[in-house]
């Protein structure tokens, strides 16, 4: 069999081994591949930056396991950067799932980065999805009174940082982390009535319904899927699973087209020859 002709008739199991491996170098050996931010992920992370003095940031977890793939990278990098500025937050949660994905995030990367709860950062736990809209607009008037405790049951006004910050006025940035449809709320309700800077961590498929208003400078930036987390991990200067998860795909995609154009020049090769005899 001539070499074209092999190219058309690769086992099948080599390229499965192939892939494998392709995917699976990226994961294990944190290899760094070559990422551009966007101008969304720029944009987020110069809000991030801009938080003023003074003010804490509060973060909004609306996701699940069903798409911690893409929405917790986007949580772990936002929450890193907080630490890394020195920019006090607090997380609040729409999903069970989610609000202890967030606090164990949170939590683990506190302890490497030597920050401490109630003094760097706060979580006020679970709160009810149906409720939304009265919660957001109630803690816009008063955080004290609407949010009452944290996850833990402690009083806010026993918490150190929360002590000063008693309504919308005393938040510097909203991170809205989610798989859904919630931009609209918050975009609705807070930078409609306020102007409180916003930024959107979507799922790829979600992403999106963002443009427009990133667009229209109602959200300061935007994290599209895990291509976003690992653009802002990029700007962080870090390796961590958005990158390496990123190139993974980035190399399998690679293999795929090179096996393509192979089977191609095989193809055209094999009938230039017939051709000819």
């Amino acid at each position: 069999m001539r070499w074209f002709d092999r190219l058309q008739h690769i086992d099948r199991r080599i390229m499965y081994v192939l892939l494998a491996l392709v995917i699976a170098a990226p994961l294990i050996w944190k290899l760094d591949f070559p990422i551009i931010a966007s101008p969304a992920v720029k944009g987020a992370y110069n809000a991030v930056e801009n938080i003023p003095d003074g003010k804490i940031a509060v973060i909004s977890i609306n996701w699940a396991s069903g798409t911690i793939a893409e929405n917790g990278p986007q949580t772990e990098a936002i929450i890193r950067h907080m630490f890394m500025k020195d920019k006090k937050f607090a997380i609040i949660a729409w999903d069970p799932q989610g609000s202890k994905f967030s606090y164990d995030y949170a939590e683990r990367i506190a302890r490497e980065t030597g920050k401490v709860y109630g003094r760097d950062w706060v979580h006020w736990g679970l709160r009810p999805i149906a409720n939304i809209v009265l919660l957001i607009q109630g803690f816009a008037r008063n955080i004290p009174r609407t949010i009452g405790k944290d996850i833990n049951g402690t009083p806010l006004s026993d918490i150190p940082m929360m002590q000063e910050i008693k309504d919308i006025k005393d938040v510097g940035l909203i991170a809205d982390i989610t798989p859904t449809a919630t931009l609209d709320i918050w975009i609705a309700y807070i930078y409609g009535q306020y102007r409180t800077p916003i930024i959107y961590a979507p799922t790829a498929v979600m992403a999106p319904e963002g443009f427009n208003p990133l667009d229209a400078g109602q959200i300061k930036g935007m994290l599209a899927g895990m291509k976003g987390a690992a653009e802002y991990e990029h700007l962080l200067g870090r390796v961590d699973f958005a990158t390496r998860a990123t190139g993974a795909l980035s190399s399998s995609h690679i293999l795929i087209i090179v096996l393509i154009i192979l089977g191609n020049v095989g193809y055209l090769m094999s009938r230039r020859r017939r051709e000819e005899e």
